[in-house]
């Protein structure tokens, strides 16, 4: 097997903002869980429950789900899953700092930009 490097690219990647979800989603919350298993977060609603694949995802979430978010503890289970768990927090506390939460640009076509 022969392992190929290839050169980083010059070119910003951008990334749409992913469709906003209605405001007090997270208003029923129970627990938020990192599930070693699928390598998602799982939050626990009432009623339902909502997967998260990806830290960016929690940027569908409007500013009172994310304080929502915010206020809960996320569980864990193995602490060598620690620093997969910290993305996901670690989105939430940028979110909250950088005013991303949905609904903070209105209806503008904002888009993250991730430098190469």
């Amino acid at each position: 097997m022969v392992n190929v490097m290839l050169p980083p690219i010059k070119k910003a990647k951008r990334i749409p903002l992913p469709k906003r979800l209605l405001e007090g989603n997270l208003d029923t919350i129970h627990f938020w869980v990192y599930d070693e298993a699928t390598t998602m977060v799982m939050i626990k609603l009432k009623k339902n429950q909502f997967r998260i694949i990806d830290p960016k995802y929690l940027l569908k979430f409007g500013e009172r789900d994310i304080n929502t978010l915010s206020n809960f503890q996320i569980i864990i289970e193995n602490e060598l899953f620690e620093a997969a768990m910290k993305a996901f927090t670690g989105m939430v506390a940028t979110i909250i700092d950088k005013k991303l939460w949905t609904g903070a640009f209105d209806l503008a076509d904002v888009h993250l930009v991730e430098k190469p």
